[in-house]
Protein backbone atom coordinates (compact mmCIF):
# COMPACT_ATOMS: atom_id res chain seq x y z
CA UNK A 1 0.00 0.00 0.00
CA UNK A 2 1.28 3.32 -1.05
CA UNK A 3 2.07 5.75 2.41
CA UNK A 4 0.74 8.80 1.98
CA UNK A 5 1.03 12.44 3.90
CA UNK A 6 -2.22 14.09 4.29
CA UNK A 7 -1.73 17.65 4.08
CA UNK A 8 -5.27 19.13 3.80
CA UNK A 9 -9.09 17.78 4.98
CA UNK A 10 -11.66 20.81 4.04
CA UNK A 11 -15.12 19.56 5.59
CA UNK A 12 -18.78 21.35 5.63
CA UNK A 13 -21.45 21.52 8.12
CA UNK A 14 -24.34 23.33 9.57
CA UNK A 15 -23.61 25.00 13.07
CA UNK A 16 -26.98 27.36 12.90
CA UNK A 17 -30.38 27.58 11.11
CA UNK A 18 -28.83 30.95 10.42
CA UNK A 19 -26.11 33.69 11.64
CA UNK A 20 -25.86 37.46 11.81
CA UNK A 21 -22.50 37.57 10.47
CA UNK A 22 -22.20 41.48 10.81
CA UNK A 23 -23.43 40.92 14.48
CA UNK A 24 -21.30 38.00 15.47
CA UNK A 25 -18.26 40.32 13.48
CA UNK A 26 -18.38 42.62 16.20
CA UNK A 27 -18.39 40.09 19.22
CA UNK A 28 -15.87 37.56 18.02
CA UNK A 29 -12.47 38.99 18.62
CA UNK A 30 -10.58 37.08 15.93
CA UNK A 31 -13.13 37.24 12.85
CA UNK A 32 -12.24 38.76 9.91
CA UNK A 33 -15.50 39.96 7.74
CA UNK A 34 -15.93 41.96 4.90
CA UNK A 35 -18.94 41.81 3.46
CA UNK A 36 -18.20 43.49 0.44
CA UNK A 37 -15.34 41.00 -0.53
CA UNK A 38 -16.46 37.78 0.59
CA UNK A 39 -20.28 37.24 2.47
CA UNK A 40 -18.47 35.54 5.24
CA UNK A 41 -16.67 35.48 8.89
CA UNK A 42 -13.56 33.99 8.40
CA UNK A 43 -12.01 32.79 11.62
CA UNK A 44 -8.40 31.49 12.02
CA UNK A 45 -7.33 28.79 14.44
CA UNK A 46 -3.52 28.48 15.34
CA UNK A 47 -3.87 24.62 16.92
CA UNK A 48 -4.86 23.22 14.85
CA UNK A 49 -3.44 25.16 12.22
CA UNK A 50 -7.18 25.96 10.24
CA UNK A 51 -9.67 28.36 8.87
CA UNK A 52 -13.19 28.57 9.11
CA UNK A 53 -15.44 30.62 6.96
CA UNK A 54 -18.95 30.90 8.49
CA UNK A 55 -22.14 31.75 5.94
CA UNK A 56 -25.33 33.59 6.79
CA UNK A 57 -27.01 30.66 5.73
CA UNK A 58 -25.62 28.36 9.16
CA UNK A 59 -23.23 26.74 7.12
CA UNK A 60 -18.96 26.46 7.72
CA UNK A 61 -16.23 25.38 5.52
CA UNK A 62 -13.82 23.94 7.55
CA UNK A 63 -10.15 24.10 5.80
CA UNK A 64 -6.62 23.10 7.39
CA UNK A 65 -7.13 20.43 9.58
CA UNK A 66 -4.72 17.24 8.86
CA UNK A 67 -6.98 14.32 10.47
CA UNK A 68 -10.37 14.07 11.49
CA UNK A 69 -9.40 14.80 15.52
CA UNK A 70 -8.34 18.15 14.48
CA UNK A 71 -11.52 18.63 12.32
CA UNK A 72 -14.01 18.08 15.28
CA UNK A 73 -11.43 19.99 17.51
CA UNK A 74 -12.16 22.92 15.39
CA UNK A 75 -15.89 22.13 15.08
CA UNK A 76 -16.07 21.88 18.68
CA UNK A 77 -14.25 25.41 18.89
CA UNK A 78 -16.64 26.87 16.88
CA UNK A 79 -19.84 25.66 18.39
CA UNK A 80 -18.27 26.75 21.17
CA UNK A 81 -17.54 30.31 20.45
CA UNK A 82 -20.90 30.82 19.22
CA UNK A 83 -22.55 29.28 21.87
CA UNK A 84 -20.91 31.82 24.33
CA UNK A 85 -22.12 34.08 22.20
CA UNK A 86 -25.78 33.00 22.52
CA UNK A 87 -26.17 31.58 18.88
CA UNK A 88 -28.39 28.47 19.22
CA UNK A 89 -26.14 26.05 17.64
CA UNK A 90 -27.01 22.80 16.55
CA UNK A 91 -26.50 19.97 18.75
CA UNK A 92 -24.35 16.85 16.46
CA UNK A 93 -23.93 18.68 13.46
CA UNK A 94 -23.40 16.55 10.55
CA UNK A 95 -19.81 16.44 9.09
CA UNK A 96 -19.43 16.58 4.86
CA UNK A 97 -15.65 15.89 3.65
CA UNK A 98 -15.10 17.82 0.37
CA UNK A 99 -12.05 17.24 -0.12
CA UNK A 100 -8.89 15.76 0.84
CA UNK A 101 -5.52 16.80 -0.44
CA UNK A 102 -2.31 14.20 0.53
CA UNK A 103 0.82 13.98 -1.10
CA UNK A 104 4.04 11.44 -1.87
CA UNK A 105 7.78 12.49 -2.49
CA UNK A 106 8.95 9.81 -4.89
CA UNK A 107 12.51 10.85 -3.83
CA UNK A 108 13.85 11.39 -7.21
CA UNK A 109 13.52 13.51 -9.90
CA UNK A 110 10.55 13.00 -13.18
CA UNK A 111 10.87 13.73 -16.36
CA UNK A 112 7.73 15.54 -16.55
CA UNK A 113 7.97 16.13 -21.08
CA UNK A 114 8.75 12.44 -21.06
CA UNK A 115 6.38 11.20 -18.69
CA UNK A 116 3.40 13.14 -20.31
CA UNK A 117 3.62 11.87 -23.24
CA UNK A 118 3.71 8.37 -21.53
CA UNK A 119 0.67 9.56 -19.90
CA UNK A 120 -1.00 10.72 -23.06
CA UNK A 121 -1.42 14.34 -21.21
CA UNK A 122 -2.35 16.35 -23.72
CA UNK A 123 -2.13 19.81 -21.59
CA UNK A 124 1.54 19.76 -19.90
CA UNK A 125 2.88 23.41 -20.02
CA UNK A 126 5.63 23.99 -17.74
CA UNK A 127 5.36 27.75 -18.45
CA UNK A 128 2.33 28.26 -17.38
CA UNK A 129 2.22 25.90 -14.28
CA UNK A 130 5.72 24.10 -13.07
CA UNK A 131 3.86 20.74 -12.19
CA UNK A 132 2.18 17.81 -14.49
CA UNK A 133 -1.70 17.99 -14.29
CA UNK A 134 -2.97 14.14 -14.59
CA UNK A 135 -6.65 13.65 -13.77
CA UNK A 136 -7.45 10.02 -12.78
CA UNK A 137 -11.09 9.00 -13.92
CA UNK A 138 -11.63 5.68 -11.45
CA UNK A 139 -10.72 6.81 -8.63
CA UNK A 140 -12.26 10.02 -9.21
CA UNK A 141 -9.18 12.68 -8.19
CA UNK A 142 -6.24 15.15 -9.71
CA UNK A 143 -2.91 14.29 -9.34
CA UNK A 144 0.07 17.19 -9.59
CA UNK A 145 3.41 15.67 -10.27
CA UNK A 146 6.49 18.15 -10.29
CA UNK A 147 9.89 17.18 -11.50
CA UNK A 148 11.27 17.19 -7.96
CA UNK A 149 9.25 13.71 -7.69
CA UNK A 150 6.44 15.12 -5.03
CA UNK A 151 2.80 14.23 -6.33
CA UNK A 152 0.19 15.82 -4.83
CA UNK A 153 -3.49 14.50 -4.57
CA UNK A 154 -7.09 16.35 -4.34
CA UNK A 155 -10.08 13.69 -3.96
CA UNK A 156 -13.22 13.14 -2.31
CA UNK A 157 -11.87 11.18 0.45
CA UNK A 158 -8.73 9.74 2.02
CA UNK A 159 -9.26 6.25 0.33
CA UNK A 160 -10.11 8.13 -3.47
CA UNK A 161 -6.54 9.50 -3.14
CA UNK A 162 -4.55 6.90 -2.01
CA UNK A 163 -6.22 4.46 -4.00
CA UNK A 164 -5.11 6.84 -6.72
CA UNK A 165 -1.65 7.50 -5.83
CA UNK A 166 -0.99 3.89 -5.36
CA UNK A 167 -2.48 3.58 -9.84
CA UNK A 168 -0.02 6.26 -10.37
CA UNK A 169 2.84 4.77 -8.81
CA UNK A 170 2.14 1.57 -10.40
CA UNK A 171 2.28 3.54 -14.04
CA UNK A 172 5.54 5.09 -12.82
CA UNK A 173 6.97 1.64 -12.24
CA UNK A 174 5.94 0.78 -15.70
CA UNK A 175 7.50 4.49 -16.94
CA UNK A 176 10.66 3.32 -15.77
CA UNK A 177 11.05 4.72 -11.79
CA UNK A 178 12.58 2.28 -10.17
CA UNK A 179 11.39 2.12 -6.32
CA UNK A 180 11.73 -0.66 -3.37
CA UNK A 181 9.59 -1.24 -0.30
CA UNK A 182 7.58 1.93 -0.67
CA UNK A 183 11.65 3.23 -0.57
CA UNK A 184 12.54 5.21 -4.41
CA UNK A 185 16.19 4.57 -5.32
CA UNK A 186 17.82 7.51 -6.66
Amino acid sequence: MTEVKVENIITSFSVASALDLSQLATVLPDAQYHAEDVPAIILQFPHPHSMAALSSNGTVVITGPKTMEEVCDVVQMIRDRLHVEGVDVFESPELSVENVTVSKDLHQELSLGKLSKFLQVSEYSPREFPGLVYKEEDPNAVILLFDSGKMVCNSKNLEDATAALEKMVKKLVLFGIKMEENVCLK
